[in-house]
């Protein structure tokens, strides 16, 4: 960087001269030629005096150019970002074709992916060092992107076609929200049941308007709580007092292993499906007696659980794989709790893994930088 702040330096230098240099003798010359053509003597001093006035008007802009670039010259961090628009930069393309919404919907759609464009920006630190020590200065190249009414294009300030790979789960996110609209809403309450053991089943009403997945919410998109593990799908449920003790107990003890949770079809909508019950939290107060007088008074109890496709393991890149195989009507209806405009703007998603150069300064009209 040091070399290239040196160039970059000299070359500004030496325009300068070159261009006050160019410019005074083109005007010299034009005057000149004028003087020589009046046949005035008046007219052809003012001609002279008007050269050398011009000449020194060059000269002075000369100086004072100089002396403004050297006091405010960028620092080495913004003098590389500077370099990088001038002369494009490597970035990768995302376009989102959208569906038919209201201009709110697409902003908010932008804000809504807003992480993604924060985390594909390029960052520049330079250690700059004095006589007095040292210090360090930054910039950033920001993710741009452009919207119409029909597409949102994302141009990355950082590539990720070297070794980098866009923010994790995004492409998954991505896909699963295009023309998620055409996916049909889950009923407010679904009928299940906890199975354990010899255990008689537990029935219970699974609340879908409060599915969260940890990979659309702490990793990626805007959300409420994060998940206290990975790799689940939280969802709330209204269990009959009736089963107060077991599920107090589970509260506190653990689940324990091979407790399954049988969720029934929605025809048309959703399949039967089992999960793994991995987690069970009693929502409420943590005093048992303060708890179980609201619960009789309200008939439920309400839990929250941590579900999980069976056999899926904890592992890295256990968020991705969950979103592959829990059913696109779990993963949409989550979607649509986090991010509505996700769920209902994006119709197709083309994400160019191979970076092209970018730059906003050439790309054409309407591309915006992307706050930081």
């Amino acid at each position: 960087m040091g070399f290239l702040s040196f160039a970059f330096n000299a070359a500004t230098v030496v325009l300068l001269i070159v261009g006050v240099v160019i410019v005074g003798v083109v005007l010299l010359r034009v005057f000149g030629a004028l003087e020589r053509r009046m046949s005035s003597p008046a007219a052809g001093r003012f001609f002279k005096f008007a050269g050398y006035f011009t000449l020194a008007t060059c000269v002075a802009a000369l100086v004072g150019g100089f002396v403004l670039y050297v006091t405010r010259a960028p620092d080495k961090a913004e003098l590389e970002r500077g370099m990088a628009k001038l002369f494009t930069y490597p970035s990768n393309r995302i376009r989102i074709d959208l569906n038919a919404v209201s201009e709110a919907q697409r902003q908010e759609l932008v804000r809504a992916l807003q992480p993604l464009l924060t985390s594909t920006s390029r960052e520049f630190y330079q250690r700059v060092t004095t006589r007095r020590g040292g210090y360090g200065v930054e910039a950033t190249l920001p993710s741009y992107y452009r919207l119409s009414p029909d597409r949102l294009e994302i141009a990355t300030g950082e590539s990720f076609g070297n070794g980098r790979t866009l923010p994790p789960l995004f492409p998954q996110v991505l896909a699963h929200a295009a023309n998620a609209a055409t996916v049909p809403a889950l009923p407010a309450a679904i009928d299940a049941r906890i199975v354990t053991g010899d255990q008689a089943p537990v029935p219970l009403s699974l609340v879908s308007k409060t599915a969260e997945l940890m990979v659309l919410t702490r990793q990626t998109l805007r959300g409420t709580q994060p998940l206290p593990a990975p790799c689940l799908m939280a969802i709330q449920a209204q269990v009959p007092t009736d089963h107060f003790e077991w599920l107090f107990d589970a509260d506190r003890n653990g689940l324990g292993k091979d407790v399954r949770l049988q969720v029934n079809a929605v025809p048309g909508v959703l399949p039967a499906g089992e999960y793994e019950l991995r987690q069970l939290t009693l929502l409420g107060s943590e005093r048992r007696r303060v708890l179980w007088e609201r619960a009789a008074a309200q008939g439920h109890v309400a839990v929250q659980l941590g579900l999980a496709p069976v056999g899926l393991r904890e592992s890295p890149g256990c968020e991705a794989r969950l979103l592959k195989q829990l059913d696109r009507a779990w993963t949409v209806t989550a979607l649509r709790n986090v991010s509505p405009a996700l769920a209902s703007a994006v119709k197709q998603v083309d994400i160019e893994q191979r970076p092209s150069r970018f730059s906003p300064w050439y790309a054409g009209f309407g591309w915006t930088a992307a706050p930081p």
